[in-house]
């Protein structure tokens, strides 16, 4: 489980979190929501150690960010942010097998080549493999990222925006494969997501958020309503449902 505690954040002057105190259920995937300067992405900044816990209190199970020891926390939290710049001239298996180094610690093992070559396959990268990063197309990056984020193998996956350059197939399977890694593997991921129907098709819980604070937390089919979406984005839309789970469609 994820617990937030009292969770403040201040950008010079302004308030960008209110207060947050949020548990949220382990093996799951959870998809975070809400319009442009909700404070989602400040949110998994704060969770992820890009910015400074100012107040309040963070764990991962049983590991509290604010002491956790670095390496302890590498084999419990992978995070993929939205600025990703990799630098070097490095291939593709080889940036995955960054993701384990936590593990390896710069002498890789016949274990850990078989995780680069594991990932490798479930995300349909061999063709890519020997590839350059510099090579690849925005679409192709952001997957082989992914990818690598996956290599790390620990309990908590966070991704902000991770559907960035990919087409309507590469979304859809990325988000099966991490469903698949919470339910068959008992990982729990949170994802920050604009594309709500992506979020209502494969999230088991989704958490929206306003103006620094959390509105809302529940089943998609609870939390993803007409009303909901009038109050998160001021549009008004017309809410399906199939396979009892919600499809937004414009209202024209």
């Amino acid at each position: 489980m994820i617990t937030l505690n009292n969770i403040s954040h201040h950008i010079g002057k302004q308030q960008i979190l209110h207060d947050i105190t949020l548990s949220l259920p382990p093996a799951q995937v959870i998809a975070l929501i809400g319009p442009n300067g909700a404070g989602k992405s400040t949110l998994f900044s704060v969770m992820a150690r890009l910015q400074p816990l100012q107040s309040g209190q963070v764990c991962f199970g049983e590991h509290d960010i604010a002491s956790c020891h670095a390496r302890t926390l590498s084999k419990t939290v992978a995070m993929l942010g939205q600025d990703n710049q990799v630098q070097g001239r490095l291939r593709v298996h080889e940036l995955l097998m960054f993701g384990r180094y936590p593990y390896h610690q710069g002498q890789p093992t016949a274990d850990d080549q078989q995780k680069v070559q594991e990932i490798l396959e479930r995300f349909e990268l061999e063709p890519l493999a020997e590839r350059f990063l510099s090579t690849l197309s925005g679409g192709q990056r952001q997957r082989v990222l992914i990818a690598m984020i996956v290599c790390q193998d620990t309990p908590y996956l966070l991704l902000d925006e991770p559907l960035n350059n990919l087409d309507m197939y590469h979304a859809g399977r990325l988000m099966r494969e991490l469903r698949q890694l919470s339910h068959n593997q008992q990982k729990t991921v949170v994802i920050v997501l604009h594309d709500i129907n992506q979020a209502a098709q494969f999230a088991d819980t989704v958490v929206t958020m306003k103006a620094g604070e959390v509105t809302a937390v529940g089943r998609p089919a609870d939390v993803i309503t007409k009303e909901t979406m009038k109050d998160l984005y001021n549009v008004d839309v017309t809410v399906l449902s199939h396979q009892g789970r919600p499809v937004i469609v414009d209202t024209v």
